[in-house]
């Protein structure tokens, strides 16, 4: 077979095939509409391609499910960061309770601690000026 007789065959339908007609009634008959429409399918089947070869690229794959693997950690540390802050909160306030009643509490025996040490002192001094007197 010659070269032109196989674009003549190719260019054939095949026995038994159907042409589609609403694929031929889509063709242009003017050349430069028809130019202009290879043009534009060219353009949006090269679109296509660009689009897949970067869907299927592993570095693309991999750098948008690192992205999202951020994303994802950062909102669950910021999650985490906000419990433990009220949480810290709220245990810094029990501490700021708990001290200031510890506070409450020695003031309150700091009053009998002074009365007995007072005692003692006078106690300690009468025995002394008994102790003198005695001598």
């Amino acid at each position: 077979m010659t070269t032109n007789e196989r674009a003549e065959k190719a260019s054939k339908p095949a026995k038994g095939a159907r042409t589609a007609p609403a694929a031929q009634a889509d063709i242009p008959d003017d050349p430069q509409e028809l130019a202009e429409d290879i043009r534009q399918t060219r353009a949006q089947v090269g679109q296509t391609v660009e689009a897949l070869t970067a869907k299927l690229d592993p570095k693309t794959q991999l750098r948008e499910t690192a992205e999202h693997v951020k994303d994802t950690v950062s909102a669950t540390t910021g999650e985490v960061t906000s419990k433990v802050s009220g949480r810290a909160g709220t245990v810094g306030q029990q501490l700021r309770g708990a001290a200031a009643k510890a506070a409450r509490g020695a003031d309150e025996r700091r009053v009998p601690l002074a009365v007995a040490a007072g005692v003692a002192v006078l106690l300690a001094g009468a025995w002394i000026a008994w102790a003198m007197r005695r001598r």
